[in-house]
């Protein structure tokens, strides 16, 4: 059976997907990201019984299949060459020609069940450091309330589960996604066989199986397609009005995109028009930042000198007595935050879209392969703890436009000790953004990079028309 964007083989004996191939577009072409379900070598569909003899002949059953088509589906229906105790157990697939379900009405010995087993090709690259993050697959419910964890990370088993019409319940990678939803309420029975490995088994009381199922990418369009519900596998951790802002992000990143034609140049551009939306506010709190300077400069030498003469209440006393003084209240520098909490939330949204952006997935920019990986300059003829053994050149980049902005970056409200202090806290935080970014995703590094660039220009701007 083959629609646009899925391929499904079906095994004449045992009457179960043999191989299952999902792609974000034409699986034709060669181009388009495409992920291996199920292969004879590699992830499995199986009958599940408790005694090893009825789970063996319901794999060895041999069908007949007959394959018509409709506007809407290709539909295989299945019949036994043989019945068993006079009972025909037909199996019915409809593979939808508009997105990525495939429903399957499966008839059954009751008692038995459907095992799904995920295969090495469902677990997305490995990557090293902080990338592995990345790197995972998990067992989740998606319902009204959004997603869900079910599983254990490591080796065990989950029971007493149930799966309805109300969820969808299975496996979820990066960008892929293979869930399931149920017409009635049945036991689901979960086994994390190995990090990022697990199977899940439906059983069958009533010797029925009614299975919608969605196999294909994370994504917008082909998951609203489907249901709404399904929209909640979209950065999913997020708190409600975080995730918002990432939807809407990752719209404002695609209409960029369909102007441009380039995701990479997209995200530089995305950066710009994020500091262009956000420019009224960040410059509310650029002038409180000024103020809160220009009160720390006019303090700072005497509450030095508070602090070297005196100890204990009575310095307390007095450094009271310096702000009253001085017209400035105590709490006044959490006015300085205010960039902070303007900054934080767009921050979080950014690189959370960025980071679950399917349509960055193997998309190439510059020397960059893949915005969806580390940009891999080069290979290093060693491996590095934590770092692994490629060369990333962008967070070199980021980095050095971060410390060239330091160094050039004068504060007139702040006194020579103090713009030192804050040049050093500069630094230390373009080495610790190195050490997080620097196995991320190019697409989140080159995000940040843009960000530093547009942050340089405006303090040469700044130094050229002071």
């Amino acid at each position: 059976m083959q629609s646009a964007s899925v391929e499904v083989a079906i095994s004449t004996h045992g009457g179960l997907p043999l191989r299952w191939l999902s792609c974000a577009g034409p699986c034709n072409d060669p181009d388009v990201p495409r992920q291996v379900l199920v292969a004879p070598d590699d992830g499995a569909i199986r009958w599940q019984a408790d005694d090893a003899a009825t789970a063996d002949a319901m794999a060895s059953t041999l069908y007949t299949a007959t394959v018509h088509e409709t506007p809407e589906a290709l539909v295989a229906e299945l019949r036994p060459v043989e019945e068993a105790g006079g009972t025909s157990r037909v199996q019915r697939y409809e593979l939808s020609r508009h997105s990525h379900v495939l429903r399957m009405t499966l008839q059954l010995p009751p008692g038995t069940g459907l095992q799904l087993t995920s295969g090495a090709r469902f677990v997305p690259p490995p990557l090293p450091g902080f990338g592995a993050a990345f790197s995972t697959v998990d067992a989740v419910r998606i319902d009204a309330d959004g997603q869900h964890g079910i599983g254990p990370e490591e080796s065990g088993v989950v029971a007493g589960l149930t799966a309805s019409r109300a969820a969808w319940t299975g496996l979820r990678s990066r960008f892929w996604a293979w869930l399931v939803q149920p017409a009635t309420e049945l036991p689901l029975l979960l086994r994390t066989l190995a990090p990022n490995r697990h199977e899940l088994v439906w059983r069958a009381p009533d010797g029925q199986l009614d299975l919608t199922v969605y196999a294909g990418p994370v994504e917008w369009k082909s998951l609203r397609v489907v249901s709404a519900e399904l929209t909640g596998t979209l950065f999913a951790a997020l708190w409600e009005p975080l995730r918002w802002l990432c939807l809407g992000l990752l719209f404002l990143l695609g209409a960029i995109s369909s102007r441009v034609g380039s995701e990479g140049l997209a995200i530089v551009l995305l950066s710009l028009a994020v500091k262009l939306i956000l420019y009224p506010l960040t410059h509310i709190a650029d002038r409180w930042q000024a103020e809160v300077n220009r009160a720390q400069s006019r303090l700072q030498p005497r509450l030095a000198e508070i602090r070297r003469r005196f100890r204990g209440e009575e310095a307390h006393k007095l450094t009271l007595q310096a702000y009253r003084e001085e017209g400035v209240h105590p709490l006044y520098t959490f006015k300085s935050l205010a960039g902070f909490a303007i900054q934080v939330p767009m921050f979080i949204a950014a690189f959370d879209m960025l980071a679950g952006n399917f349509a960055l997935d193997g998309v190439g920019f510059l020397w960059i392969a893949d915005l969806a990986a580390p940009d891999r300059l080069a290979q290093l003829p060693f491996t590095l703890p934590f770092f692994g053994s490629d060369l990333n050149l962008l967070p070199f980049l980021m980095t050095a436009v971060s410390i060239l902005a330091a160094v050039i970056q004068q504060e007139a409200s702040l006194n020579a000790e103090l713009q030192a202090r804050q040049r050093r806290n500069l630094y230390l935080m373009a080495l610790a953004f190195f050490l997080l970014f620097y196995t991320f995703p190019a697409g989140m590094v080159l995000y940040w990079t843009a960000n530093n660039v547009w942050h340089l220009i405006k303090v040469l701007l700044m130094r050229r028309f002071a």
